[in-house]
């Protein structure tokens, strides 16, 4: 046995720590960004993976999740990956910020900030409406009617949202709102009534669990309405099924334009001999990022601790994304926690039961 490999033996392995159910499903996608980077050399030291499959709200409760985060922290982790729905992010933030540990998550909204706080997102509450705006503006769809379900963050999407309609000279001609569980009937009088509005567009501005189950698709269906239609990254739940989603153009984060989430699936299925999990999908490539950050803000941390780990994070600069547009890269800073930068949010489309790239946002045209 080699010197090198007897202190990688002798050494403890840092523990990191994965906390929500969905990590399981992806858990080849995490292990293959630590294994790179410690076939790298990135990684000097062996690691160990901690996982609670609690993250709280909104299948569960925030002191069953907030319960979780501290076993994982008690049991020396040195960051928390994961509370990945935004309300299990934004009732775990103070607690992250309390006991001085990292938590890396994909949620979306403001809310979710703070000094341990850092996002990687599955969207944004500020984002998703520019380019749902931006997308109806270049089109040429100048009315649109809005169906906003109740969430969290409803008041912080629809904010954002006006502020761009009155940028781009986009009008509302009616807005209606529907609780987070409802029948196909409800949800079907609600679009009749967005429809007598005369828009020429619909805009879905909230959470996805009424088009995973169906409703969205069957109501539509219901009243013979097929709109020009865009919704938030709520789009993304076509990962649970293509053909819910017909006909919706939709915020995306998988772009085969993309360079390296081609290479990144190239590698996968020569490592694991098939592809990711519901091919092709955005969430494969977001928890390999994910992952990939915290293996960098290990080889940048000054010291071996949460502390140090979170300075680590604030001292990557211009790291190439899988997820996202040919742009994305990721980058911290001590007062910047919202490490994706470029064009790391884009437009998709399903049609056929399919998913297709629908281009990039374009700065130029968009102001």
């Amino acid at each position: 046995m080699s010197s090198i490999e007897d202190r990688w033996l002798r050494l403890e392995p840092v523990r990191v720590g994965w906390l929500g159910m969905e990590w399981r499903r992806f858990e080849r996608e995490i292990r293959m960004a630590f294994d790179e980077a410690t076939e790298r050399g990135i990684l000097d030291r062996r690691h160990e993976f901690l996982f609670e499959d609690d993250a709280g709200l909104p299948q569960g409760t925030a002191k069953g999740g907030i319960d979780a985060f501290n076993r994982l922290v008690d049991a020396g982790c040195l960051a928390v990956v994961g509370a990945n729905y935004t309300d299990s992010a934004m009732a775990l933030a103070e607690h992250a910020n309390a006991r001085q540990v990292p938590l890396i998550s994909m949620c979306g909204t403001d809310v979710f900030h703070g000094e341990y706080c850092f996002r990687l997102g599955n969207g944004d509450v500020g984002g998703d409406p520019a380019l749902m705006v931006a997308w109806l503006a270049r089109n040429g769809h100048r009315r649109v009617s809005v169906l906003a379900p109740w969430s969290p963050i409803q008041e912080e999407y629809f904010r954002f949202f006006r502020q761009e309609c009155r940028r781009h000279g986009v009008s509302i001609a009616a807005i209606e709102t529907v609780d987070a569980v409802t029948t196909v009937d409800h949800l079907a009088g609600k679009f009749a009534v967005l429809r007598a509005a005369g828009a020429d567009a619909l805009a879905w501005l909230g959470y996805g669990g009424m088009v995973v189950s169906g409703a969205v698709r069957a109501a539509l269906e219901q009243i013979g309405w097929d709109p020009p239609r865009i919704m938030t990254t709520a789009f993304m739940q076509y990962i649970w099924g293509f053909e819910q989603l017909e006909g919706w153009t939709g915020i995306d984060q998988w772009c085969p334009e993309n360079p390296r989430m081609r290479a990144f699936h190239e590698r996968f299925v020569t490592r694991f001999g098939e592809d990711p999990w519901m091919w092709p999908n955005a969430i494969p490539g977001l928890a390999y990022d994910m992952a990939l950050t915290v293996t960098e803000a290990l080889h940048r941390a000054p010291v071996l601790t949460a502390q140090g780990l979170k300075l680590g994070l604030e001292r990557i600069r211009f790291l190439p994304a899988v997820t996202g547009g040919p742009n994305t890269h990721i980058a911290g800073g001590p007062h910047d926690h919202q490490m994706f930068k470029g064009d790391w949010l884009h437009y998709g489309r399903v049609k056929d039961g399919k998913l297709e790239f629908a281009g990039l946002f374009d700065a130029a045209a968009g102001y």
